[in-house]
Formats: C-alpha cells, sequence, structure tokens
C-alpha cells in the first residue's frame, strides 16, 4: 500500500514537473518569438538602440525560462544526473540560476545607465544601485564556492 501511494505521488509530480516545462517553453517560446519580431520590424521601420537593448533582454529572459524548463525535465522527471551528489547538484543549478539573474540584472543596469545618462544624469543612482548589487551578487556566489570548496 505505502509502495502504490509513493508511485501515484510521483506520478503527480511528474506530471506537474512535465506540465510546468511544456508551460515554459511555450512562454519563453512566445517571448523569443516576440522579441525577434519587434527587432525585425524596428530594423526595418528604424530602431532605437534601447529598443534593441530591450529585446535583447528579453531573448536572455526567455533562453533563462527554457533553462529551468529542462532542468525540471532532466533532473525531476528523467533523473538524469543521479550519479552527482544532492550537494553538487544544489550548488551547480544554484551558479546557473544565479548566472542568469547576474545578467538580467547587469543587462538591465546598463540599458538604464545609458538611458538616464542620455535623459536625465541626476537619476543616476538606481542605475548604479542595480550594477552594484549585480556585482555584489557575484561576489556573494564567489564567497559561497570559496567556503564550500574550503569544506571538502
Amino acid at each position: 500500500m505505502k509502495q502504490r501511494m509513493m508511485r501515484i505521488i510521483i506520478a503527480f509530480s511528474n506530471f506537474g514537473h512535465i506540465s510546468a516545462s511544456i508551460l515554459l517553453y511555450l512562454v519563453a517560446l512566445s517571448i523569443l518569438i516576440s522579441a525577434v519580431w519587434v527587432i525585425v520590424k524596428d530594423i526595418y521601420v528604424g530602431y532605437s538602440i534601447y529598443t534593441i537593448l530591450d529585446e535583447v533582454g528579453l531573448i536572455i529572459f526567455s533562453i533563462a525560462v527554457i533553462d529551468v524548463g529542462k532542468y525540471l525535465m532532466l533532473e525531476e522527471v528523467m533523473h538524469v544526473e543521479k550519479k552527482s551528489s544532492q550537494l553538487k547538484k544544489f550548488r551547480k543549478n544554484l551558479t546557473r540560476f544565479s548566472i542568469i539573474i547576474v545578467s538580467a540584472l547587469s543587462l538591465e543596469g546598463l540599458v538604464l545607465t545609458i538611458e538616464v545618462a542620455k535623459q536625465d544624469i541626476t537619476k543616476i543612482l538606481y542605475p548604479i544601485g542595480l550594477l552594484v548589487s549585480a556585482v555584489l551578487y557575484i561576489i556573494g556566489i564567489g564567497i559561497y564556492h570559496k567556503f564550500h570548496s574550503i569544506e571538502k
């Protein structure tokens, strides 16, 4: 009875992960198509570098969403990396997710810095704060990895 209940729970969990992965892929694909459409349209109509940079940010975000969907399918449903330890998997996934966040923060900070510098330089503190937070995030992940490697 207990084994049967565990199989049912695992089946529901797998169904949820598969459904979430498919939805994430569809959302990422729609974001990607939309971003490419805007870039192509802007090239023909006349584009602004800010619009292109915004679309590049969306493309990076859609790749991050695809990566999360891939993780759900490979790790949670198919259990591809069973050989590695749980802690090693956690560190690897935390690093991947952190790189995605830092990329988004950095890109947004750069775009905002350029926009604010062209329009009103007195509002530069927010973009600089965003870039500083991205740098601090990278430093924090580096410290985490450094301390973790010392423990072994």
